[in-house]
């Protein structure tokens, strides 16, 4: 994919589903990548099995809640690589509740985790991509812009709401700076979240295909060919907007 090669990428959630998936994407076209996720996800493993010797793909254990996590760990990346090219503020969680029985602490951690944490990571990293210009992608979801069913997840899909038209703000406001922000709106993809609850509620899938005019869960590797679309030069003319890959759910 044009203008990739040899472009510094910091992939959050970057070790596991679509953002492990878009690492190997952008590594496969030439790009250094930067697995940023927690301590705990094994990253570092991760890294080495995907990078294969190369010397293209880093870990950095990172914190999205935290903004001095973020600072942090995008100090570093300048200082290792002179620079960034691009982010991809994909960490997300998804938690399933009647809205009646919503605890506090679920409603504000997927706040703080899903929209708090795109926020600040798209300002953290853009703010070294100004002056050379850059890429910015956040990952937002179908939950965006209908009610998905029959899961009940409120919290998730306004979040993922937000997470949309933050793209759109923030693209406008930054295009005179060279920083370019979109949003990708991954379906259904076969995530280890998706398969957690097609596990406990088989009957789930079921539906899931018989809404999705494609007949199929979309693959991670497809949602992580619309991300490096938009972080390639392919798409120098595209800010502020939204690309679903959803096998067409958005029509029905």
């Amino acid at each position: 994919m044009e203008g990739l090669s040899n472009k510094t990428i910091v992939v959050t959630g970057g070790a596991g589903g679509i953002g492990l998936a878009t690492v190997k994407r952008l590594v496969a076209a030439g790009s250094r990548v930067i697995i940023a996720d927690m301590p705990s996800s094994n990253g570092e493993n991760l890294a080495m099995d995907v990078d294969e010797g190369r010397r293209m793909v880093h870990f950095l254990p990172i914190d999205v809640t935290s903004v001095e996590s973020l600072s942090r760990a995008a100090a570093q990346v300048v200082s290792r690589h002179g620079g960034v090219d691009g982010v991809v503020a994909n960490a997300g969680i998804a938690v399933l509740s009647e809205a009646f029985d919503y605890d506090e602490a679920s409603w504000r951690k997927t706040m703080s985790v899903n929209l708090d944490g795109a926020f600040f990571t798209a300002q953290t990293f853009a703010k070294h991509m100004r002056g050379r210009g850059g890429s910015v992608v956040l990952i937002s979801s179908i939950a965006a812009r209908t009610v998905i069913r029959p899961e009940k997840c409120a919290a998730y899909g306004a979040t993922k709401a937000a997470v949309e038209h933050l793209a759109a703000l923030l693209g406008v406001e930054w295009a005179s700076d060279g920083i370019r922000v979109n949003a990708v709106g991954p379906g259904r993809t076969e995530t280890p979240m998706i398969e957690r609850f097609a596990n406990e509620s088989p009957e789930m899938v079921a539906m899931w295909m018989s809404q999705v005019p494609m007949g199929r869960l979309i693959r991670p590797e497809e949602v992580a060919n619309a991300v490096a679309f938009f972080l390639s030069d392919l798409s120098s003319g595209c800010t502020g907007t939204t690309l679903l890959v959803d096998g067409g759910y958005d029509k029905v």
